[in-house]
């Protein structure tokens, strides 16, 4: 039992539960309960490739740099209020950053030629992204957006002299602190210098995501192409590229919520009883404002970080096992049948 108790111990310092990979790992695991892809990719070539390579690799990145900013953020101390500004939007930025990309490869496939183009309607960015997932997208960024603005409305300055509760960085004429039950003292970690990045961070993914999907959906398409086929590969596109931004969003919301959870449950004792000559304990404990969701946003925090990673890994996996399963498809097709639905793009 003391090896045990040891061993967990030694695992707890080498990977802290604030690390992003740690807990994201186990949910990882768990997620092969249900062993089904949650992804396919469509058969034309190039757009294959663009894709794989957004799914395996873009998905990857992003964990890597939710895995470092965590790992910054646990080794270091705050010691401006405001050090994490941008480390907790890195991981939503890196995902905007990947699908950006994936949208510039796509627009290199070569375009039909103007006489070899079908004619359709204008579409909206929306026509070939899946309801359940923007409905899940738009609950999540606006739970983010929500959360920043409401951090930032309650932030203000304070007096150099205090008093000041939790963890107390170099004072700043800033707006980074809030203040601590009605103005008994202040706590750091609120305000714009903490909070604005994942505002512009937030509205630079939804700009992003519009563009793509809206370009996406309205590419010219070949007139032998069946509406079917081009439905599909429109749609799968849409999918990937909406998994990987819900990834960095959850990963981010996840962040943010840990440190706003943090900042909030922060407790002071007073009327302190002495029980010996070194030690006492207080009868009275003052919270926060916002105590009574502090410590269930904190871990609720935890959980969608680590969630947020462990969907991006699975994504990853996901992809990789579709892009075997379209390249064993097509070797398995016969050449004229591919040839039906126009040329390879």
């Amino acid at each position: 039992m003391n090896f045990l108790f040891l061993f967990v111990h030694a695992v707890q310092d080498l990977l802290p539960l604030e690390l992003a990979i740690t807990f994201g790992l186990v949910l990882f695991a768990l997620s092969w309960v249900r062993p089904r892809r949650m992804v396919s990719l469509p058969q034309t070539r190039l757009r294959t490739a663009t894709l794989t390579w957004a799914g395996v690799a873009g998905s990857l990145l992003v964990v890597v740099v939710a895995t470092a900013v965590s790992a910054i953020a646990v080794s270091t101390s705050d010691v401006s209020g405001y050090d994490g500004w941008w480390r907790r939007p890195a991981p939503l930025f890196a995902a905007t950053l990947v699908v950006a990309a994936a949208a510039v490869a796509l627009r290199r496939i070569p375009l039909p030629a103007p006489g070899e183009r079908s004619i359709v309607p204008r579409r909206p960015w929306h026509a070939f992204a899946s309801r359940t997932l923007l409905w899940i997208s738009g609950i999540t960024a606006t739970l983010l957006a929500l959360t920043a603005v409401w951090q930032i409305a309650i932030a203000r300055t304070a007096p150099e002299d205090g008093p000041f509760f939790g963890n107390v960085p170099d004072y700043t004429n800033l707006p980074i602190y809030m203040s601590f039950n009605s103005g008994y003292g202040y706590l750091s970690g609120a305000g714009w210098p903490n909070h604005l990045a994942t505002l512009v961070a937030l509205a630079l993914a939804c700009t992003v995501f519009f563009a793509v999907l809206h370009t996406d959906a309205n590419r010219p398409v070949f007139a032998r192409s069946t509406a079917s086929s081009v439905r599909s590969e429109r749609e799968l596109t849409a999918r990937l590229f909406t998994f990987i931004l819900l990834g960095g969003l959850i990963t981010t919301l996840g962040a943010v919520w840990m440190h706003t959870g943090s900042s909030g449950q922060a407790l002071v004792g007073l009327d302190e009883q002495w029980v010996s000559d070194n030690q006492s304990y207080p009868r009275i404990l003052v919270a926060g404002g916002y105590d009574a969701i502090a410590r269930p946003m904190n871990l609720l925090g935890y959980a969608l970080q680590a969630g947020g990673v462990a969907f991006l890994l699975r994504l990853a996996v996901d992809t990789a096992r579709a892009a075997l399963a379209t390249r064993r498809s097509r070797l398995a097709t016969p050449e004229h049948e591919i040839s039906t639905n126009g040329p390879q793009r």
